[in-house]
């Protein structure tokens, strides 16, 4: 069977329209993916940009805040003094295995990170060093005289709990700095390993109160400790107010 010139070239012709538009289809595809993709690296090195910025303003606050700030400056630098360190072991690792009885981690770990008592242990009561920062004023009278705690053996034994020097020494040897939630008092008094007699009494605010070695304060009490020898009132009148200033 012979087929006419007339309908091989027609059918000629067809194959060459489907290979243009096939052709037309693979390039608008190509076209379509490089617009796409175009399109994603724009949107990635937007996002980078918008990051690397905000980071950038981010760091550019903190060091302007912290210019401003010396306190804060100060309490970044913060870390568990020797005493600390002895009392974070005995509370986090009582097996003394070199891990955190509540936690599993290297008890180092949990101690470089700021804290005395794991904050995994659902009966921690001290905060991480760093979450508190309140003031006190303290009067402390044995056989009638007040304890001048303005002398280098009672600074800073205690990160969490401490007294701290001051060019005004009466304020010196009476304001307390608690630099973290939940701190008990007898946390100062054994790193400044302050031993009381018998019969002592403590008072906050002017109402005695039962348990002074576990009472938290609360920021600008004023709490006196006394043994009971002489006059109440003119011990409760000498308690400073220092504390505000801080």
């Amino acid at each position: 069977m012979i087929i006419p010139e007339e309908k091989i070239q027609d059918k000629n012709e067809v194959m060459e329209n489907k290979e243009v538009v096939s052709t037309v289809k693979d390039n608008k595809s190509m076209a379509d993916k490089l617009i796409t993709g175009f399109i994603i690296f724009v949107f990635i090195v937007a996002i980078s940009a918008l990051f690397y910025a905000s980071k950038s303003l981010f760091l550019a606050q903190k060091i302007t805040g912290a210019a401003s700030n010396p306190m804060a400056g100060r309490m970044s630098r913060m870390s568990l003094t020797p005493f600390d360190i002895e009392l974070a072991k005995q509370f986090m690792d009582k097996d003394n295995d070199g891990k955190c009885d509540a936690c599993g981690m290297p008890v180092e770990q949990c101690i470089d990170s700021g804290q005395m008592q794991c904050n995994m242990d659902s009966k921690s009561t001290i905060g991480i060093l760093g979450s508190e920062h309140i003031h006190a004023d303290i009067k402390v009278y044995v056989n009638g005289n007040t304890i001048n705690f303005a002398n280098e053996k009672y600074y800073m034994k205690s990160s969490f709990l401490h007294l701290d020097d001051n060019l005004n020494k009466e304020d010196a040897s009476s304001v307390l700095h608690m630099h973290a939630t939940g701190v008990p008092l007898w946390i100062l008094f054994d790193s400044i390993e302050l031993e009381f007699p018998q019969g002592i009494r403590a008072y906050v605010n002017g109402k005695e109160i039962s348990d002074y070695r576990n009472y938290v304060f609360n920021d600008l009490d004023k709490i006196l400790i006394t043994d009971g020898n002489g006059s109440l009132e003119q011990q409760l009148n000498s308690i400073t107010d220092f504390a505000k200033d801080h």
